[in-house]
């Protein structure tokens, strides 16, 4: 199993284990307060979502990851989305592993 399709699978565990939070206003909430370790926006979410995907990382210094699209994280999760926080820093040093090498935004 290639890395990229452990990091889709890892997410559908991050939701059943209730550490991944999701939808735009809730991702942006949460990042805000503190509670998301790494933020996910489809790779074909409008450009202005991705532009303020890309500042709250800047802002929260939390990693962007931009190489899924909408279909493949909303199959991982079982909801159609978009954006996605992980919640967990353990969940998230996991996730960031199987995307080492991987191009992200931040």
């Amino acid at each position: 199993m290639k890395e990229r399709d452990k990091a889709i699978n890892f997410l559908g565990l991050c939701q059943r284990a209730g550490k991944l939070v999701s939808g735009d206003e809730q991702v942006e909430q949460a990042t805000k307060f503190g509670q998301v370790y790494v933020l996910l926006c489809a790779s074909d979410a409008s450009e202005s979502a991705k532009k303020r995907y890309q500042n709250l990382s800047e802002n929260y210094d939390i990693p962007l990851y931009t190489q899924f699209t909408r279909e493949e994280l909303s199959n991982a999760i079982g909801k159609a989305r978009t954006m996605l926080g992980i919640q967990d820093r353990g969940m998230a040093k996991k996730f960031m592993s199987y995307e080492d090498g991987e191009e992200t935004m931040n």
